[in-house]
């Protein structure tokens, strides 16, 4: 099945932005999602796919729906997130893991398409496309299908228990080495 899944890029005000919406919240928030909780991320999305450095991924199914999706940009001084996981880290941190760095902003797969191997090609597939020395992400401290795939996939635990954006959801910082 995964063979018949076909991996393409995506960009800012892509035509499968509304698919990709909705795959995010019933990835990150619940099946019960609201029409604003869809346009919030359609429009976060978005805001990133204008970011330098950017690279989308969707995996689209032999029916031309998207299963899954992925995508990061540059790590640059004084956006929000950067600064936010650089509060949690050390100098020397910072100095290793965000300079010239990837930021791996989201993964998500259909429930349905989950351990097909589509979390896997999107996850190489986006880091075989950028040029930058490092890259970072965070996840939650329980997402463990998310943390056992990064490990597998070689990301170094930088913090854990970190409050990147609160101190009610604790995230993991993990980097990886890319050349």
């Amino acid at each position: 099945m995964k063979e018949n899944i076909k991996i393409t890029p995506f960009y800012c005000n892509d035509p499968d932005l509304e698919e990709i919406g909705e795959l995010y919240c019933i990835a990150f928030l619940n099946k019960n999602f609201s029409l604003e909780d869809k346009e919030k991320a359609i429009i976060n999305i978005n805001k990133h796919a204008d970011y330098e450095g950017f690279k989308g991924l969707k995996a689209i199914n032999t029916l031309g729906n998207i299963v899954g999706f992925s995508y990061g940009y540059t790590s640059i001084p004084k956006q929000f997130y950067r600064e936010k996981i650089a509060n949690q880290l050390s100098e020397i941190e910072i100095h290793t893991w965000l300079n010239n760095s990837f930021e791996f902003v989201e993964l998500a797969v259909s429930p349905s398409y989950k351990r097909l191997g589509i979390a896997s090609r999107l996850h190489d597939t986006l880091l075989e496309m950028i040029d930058h020395r490092t890259a970072v992400l965070t996840t939650n401290v329980n997402n463990l299908p998310a943390i056992n795939l990064y490990r597998k996939k070689g990301w170094e635990l930088i913090k854990t228990n970190a409050p990147v954006l609160s101190n009610h959801s604790l995230q993991m910082i993990m980097g990886k080495e890319i050349y």
